[in-house]
């Protein structure tokens, strides 16, 4: 299908990148349909794209790749609304967010992770119930890795 997106204009997607998210996102609680867009193979980002408003579109990545140990903890009763038993089952993501005058001080939200499930494609925003889960969290320690990313 084709569709409008911030990042890359209109592009051409498979119908298995597009999520539901029943709530919304924090925040952002009308929007329901969204595609999840990769820019290339070798990047570690991936687009959410909101596919009702072509200028809602969030950078995400998925946050063992800085965060071996990260964990959200949410309840059951809340993971059950997206037909999930366990964290473990679930597609996690993170939002990042990007400064425009310095990108190396680029950090990831752990505190609301995006858990999706990746058998029915329905997705939300939680709250990780772990309080060393912070809001920002810097991806790069080191401003020299940004040249890995």
């Amino acid at each position: 299908m084709e569709i409008n997106s911030k990042p890359f204009g209109k592009i051409i997607i498979d119908e298995r990148q597009v999520l539901e998210f029943p709530s919304g996102l924090l925040g952002f609680e009308n929007y329901k349909k969204f595609a999840l867009i990769e820019e290339n193979a070798e990047s570690v980002f991936k687009w959410l794209q909101s596919l009702e408003e072509v200028n809602l579109a969030f950078v995400l990545i998925q946050p063992e790749l800085f965060q071996p140990n990260y964990r959200p903890i949410v309840p059951k009763s809340e993971l059950s609304t997206i037909g999930l038993h366990s964290v473990e089952e679930a597609l996690i993501m993170v939002i990042v967010s990007i400064p425009a005058d310095d990108p190396k001080k680029m950090t990831a939200n752990l505190q609301g992770p995006i858990l999706i499930n990746k058998t029915t494609k329905i997705g939300g925003q939680f709250i990780s119930r772990d309080e060393n889960h912070p809001l920002r969290k810097f991806l790069l320690e080191n401003p020299a890795e940004l040249e890995k990313v």
